[in-house]
């Protein structure tokens, strides 16, 4: 996968007045931390951060020095979206980490042609894979489910060299018929309506 530098500077320990004139300022408070480097309160911009989209595998530039790392948590305000703390994670690029990415499927025109109702599982799965080799997503493709069928863990597995370390029970995507009243059952609710009046 693509690699991504994003620059993050060294920021004061927390006070919540300080954390709010960062925030007013467009920035994002955040930790950076590593065996190797410890842990380092940061900030970075949220304008850098939102340009990044799915990419997991970052080339973290302090100043005195520049590490690969990993987002390891993003938090963000429940209503307005806004970002508002990150976790990098320091790694080392010939060992094999484990981190969650997320599950895109594709195909639903034809599900839904076909009178079936697309229910949607599990939206991230966990994989272990070296840094630079995650992806960011697995793409599932519901082109071919028919009504009653489901794709788990194990069948998306069965399609990536990934390895997935998640629930191979888990339920990606499940194709269900939808709720119909046959004509004779509403007539009988009609007649019983009647009745009663």
């Amino acid at each position: 996968m693509e690699k991504h530098v994003i620059r993050v500077d060294r920021r004061p320990l927390n006070t919540k007045h300080s954390v709010k004139d960062l925030r007013k300022k467009g920035l994002v408070p955040g930790v950076f931390y590593g065996k190797k480097i410890g842990s380092i309160p940061i900030s970075v911009s949220e304008k850098d951060l939102g340009r990044l989209g799915g990419a997991h595998l970052f080339e973290v530039t302090l100043p005195g020095g520049s590490y690969p790392a990993v987002v390891r948590e993003i938090q963000k305000h429940p209503v307005s979206g806004q970002l508002r703390h990150v976790d990098f994670h320091q790694v080392e690029l010939d060992k094999k980490i484990r981190t969650q990415i997320p599950v895109l499927t594709t195909g639903l025109p034809a599900v839904q042609k076909n009178g079936g109702i697309l229910q949607l599982g599990e939206r991230m799965v966990e994989i272990e894979a070296y840094p630079d080799e995650i992806p960011d997503y697995l793409e599932v493709d519901v082109t071919n489910l028919g009504i009653g069928d489901k794709y788990t863990v194990a069948d998306l597995q069965k399609n990536t060299d990934i390895k997935i370390t998640g629930d191979a029970d888990g339920v990606i995507a499940a194709v269900i018929a939808p709720r119909t009243i046959e004509t004779g059952e509403t007539d009988e609710i009609e007649n019983e309506e009647e009745n009663t009046e």
